[in-house]
């Protein structure tokens, strides 16, 4: 049956359209992350993002790349509000909007230069206060400037294609206006530093060279090369507990789509060997739950999707939801491609696939259980040294230096005092805070010495408490860590109140309380230890 109608062609205003588009909710990271896409769909390998300050507090922010570049008539498609599709669907850009979106969400003039393959350079540009005042959808078209040649000749050398994107007049970055020059300027840093975190946590896979199937680049912020971060720290030997590929019959692709699960559960703190790793690995409640990625970029991340709550005893799982472009539709992938709809199928299968890995990161958050039990009581220690290492100089308060082989000088609030202790020179420098010793001359379960110069404690391993407490708990990191950190820090209170008085006095404090802990330790029964223990101790 037809239908009559009339048709009214109804033209949209172009400054209410762009203002409008100005306010998609984009932050400065994912616009910056999609203007990145557009550079990796021209298949360039170098990105250079400079955002620069200049003395009258103009913010200019400039990303160029060694792409394919654009001929005239490509440059004005890239610069139309909805641009032509793609030919390849698995491209990074996606809407023909980001470009633009992204870039009018902080400025209100951007420009474009690209030189193609006709290796002629050209420039336009979008200005929001010059559209307004002409109510109509009008682009300039300008002669590239020195400047412009100079960034494009950079990143793609003198012969090379590529292309340049330029805000100015950026309106939006700065949240308020500062009063005192060097505050702005300290904003600004945090904002390029929060910069530099975002495009290597989203762009891991392409700046890491060892993906194979991934398109590498490299990327440079203010001239410093961004490095990848991987957020499931596979090199400091997490534990991949879960790995399932699962397909999907979509009403939007005559192909079945699929999409992969990979749970990660990451050593604990104390587990990890570098202070600088630790920071790397960024265990807290932030960095928690499910990292999405669409044609291997992050486009979701630090949140459960609604399966559970962000909290502490989830912080060591981490999970890869990958999939490609064949689901954007069925997942509802948004215009700044940083979220997904999940429907409740894809939602069920997570929890069912998750719910072994949840329940194994919760038990290792709350007891501090290691993979298996450590072959040698030394290496049980070892979280202890890091964490004590970590911590000492904010505790101790008093100085001790070595005089001769068993003697060091003390210096603390009482004055100084010679006083003779075990010096130790250690062959691994990372044991010298927990010292373990077959034997204390005094049958002490600790005492205090210095090792490589350090304040320590050693520790008894003959002693009754040590191998009927201590050893069965060596697998136990939280039990072994706080018991270790008390014999230091009993020790460290020695020094810090040493003087020639009171040196019975904590010879006989530690001689009694091993005595009572021998007495107390003497009916509970001996650890099983098995013979391949024996013989590694």
């Amino acid at each position: 049956m037809s239908e009559n109608f009339s048709t009214l062609k109804l033209p949209a205003s172009p400054q209410r359209v762009m203002e409008g588009l100005r306010d998609t909710g984009y932050s400065f990271n994912t616009a910056i992350a999609d203007i990145i896409d557009n550079s990796i769909a021209a298949n360039a390998y170098r990105v250079d993002v400079t955002i620069e300050r200049n003395a009258t507090g103009e913010i200019y922010v400039y990303i160029a790349d060694n792409g394919c570049g654009m001929n005239e008539k490509e440059l004005q498609n890239a610069m139309m509000y909805g641009s032509q599709k793609r030919p390849d669907p698995s491209s990074l850009g996606k809407f023909g909007l980001g470009l633009k979106t992204s870039s009018t969400a902080f400025c209100k003039k951007f420009s474009v230069v690209s030189r193609g393959s006709d290796m002629v350079i050209r420039k336009f540009q979008w200005d929001l206060d010059y559209v307004a005042q002409q109510e109509d959808w009008l682009i300039k078209i300008l002669e590239p400037n020195l400047d412009d040649i100079d960034l494009i000749n950079y990143t793609a050398g003198e012969t090379g294609t590529g292309t340049l994107v330029i805000w100015e007049d950026v309106d939006r970055l700065l949240k308020k206006t500062y009063q005192v020059k060097k505050a702005e300027i300290n904003a600004l840093n945090k904002i390029i530093d929060s910069l530099r975190k975002h495009v290597g946590m989203v762009f891991q896979r392409f700046l890491d060279k060892s993906f194979n199937n991934v398109q590498n680049i490299q990327i440079f912020i203010n001239g410093e090369e961004v490095k990848a971060w991987d957020p499931f720290c596979i090199s400091l030997g997490s534990d991949l507990t879960a790995n399932e590929y699962f397909q999907v019959d979509t009403d939007f692709q005559s192909n079945t789509s699929g999409f992969t699960i990979k749970a990660y559960i990451l050593p604990r703190r104390e587990q990890i060997q570098t202070k600088a790793a630790r920071e790397e690995a960024n265990i807290t409640n932030d960095y928690q739950g499910i990292y999405i990625y669409r044609e291997n970029r992050l486009i979701h991340y630090g949140d459960w999707l609604g399966l559970y709550t962000r909290e502490p005893h989830l912080s060591l799982l981490r999970v890869d939801f990958s999939f490609d472009y064949t689901l954007d539709e069925f997942l509802n992938v948004d215009i700044k491609k940083s979220r997904i709809n999940l429907v409740p199928e894809i939602l069920d299968t997570l929890k069912e696939v998750l719910q072994p890995s949840r329940r194994e990161a919760e038990k290792r958050y709350r007891t501090g259980q290691t993979k298996k039990v450590v072959s040698t009581p030394t290496d049980a220690h070892a979280p202890s040294n890091m964490n004590v290492e970590e911590k000492a100089s904010s505790i101790e308060e008093a100085k001790v230096i070595a005089t001769g082989d068993d003697s060091v000088k003390i210096t603390n609030e009482h004055g100084t005092f010679n006083h003779k202790i075990s010096v130790l020179n250690p062959n691994d420098k990372t044991k010298c805070r927990i010292v373990l010793v077959d034997n204390i001359q005094s049958g002490a379960l600790w005492e205090p010495c210095l090792s490589d110069g350090k304040q320590a404690v050693q520790i008894n391993k003959s002693h009754p408490y040590y191998q009927k407490i201590y050893y069965p708990t060596l697998s136990n990191n939280v039990t072994v860590i706080g018991m270790d950190s008390l014999l230091w820090a009993l020790g460290a209170a020695e020094f810090s109140t040493y003087d020639d008085k009171v040196k019975e006095y904590y010879e006989d404090i530690r001689y009694k309380t091993s005595y009572a802990l021998k007495k107390l330790v003497a009916d509970l029964p001996d650890p099983d230890i098995d013979e391949d223990e024996e013989n590694n101790e």
